[in-house]
């Protein structure tokens, strides 16, 4: 049984197009580098949404030398401010990750990455722990 020429090229373009479709689906795996940030990301989102300065300084150390202005912050505002640019890096690194979620805060216009689909806002601590929404959900 011989095939045409053109539907076997036909054939072979169908099948490169399906999987660079399916491939930007799935997500590239997180390094360990990754995964540890995000670990020490999320202890630090926990304690500033307690209000927990120590806690937040305790976690921060865990990311090293890069992220010292968060395990310096001598205030919630500094260490919220700091909290700014790793939740910036979280946003990029989890794009595409399952159990991922981008929260929002209207009020203060700020965004941060959590593991749950349950509001816990860092940015207004325990007053405005609830205030947000998920707008993007990585699952």
């Amino acid at each position: 049984m011989k095939i045409p020429k053109h539907k076997l090229v036909r054939l072979l373009f169908a099948a490169i197009a399906f999987g660079g479709i399916a491939s930007l689906g799935q997500a590239a795996n997180l390094s360990d580098q990754d995964k540890k940030f995000l670990t020490s990301y999320e202890k630090i989102h926990i304690a500033l949404a307690a209000d927990d300065l120590a806690g937040v300084k305790a976690a921060a150390t865990e990311l090293g030398d890069s992220e010292s202005d968060i395990a310096k912050a001598n205030s919630l505002r500094n260490a919220r401010a700091a909290f700014e640019k790793l939740s910036a890096h979280a946003k990029t690194i989890t794009a595409g990750q399952n159990g991922y979620h981008v929260a929002h805060c209207p009020m203060l216009n700020k965004d941060w990455v959590q593991t749950s689909t349950t509001i816990s806002n860092p940015y207004g601590g325990k007053e405005m722990i609830g205030c947000g929404e998920i707008q993007k959900s990585y699952d």
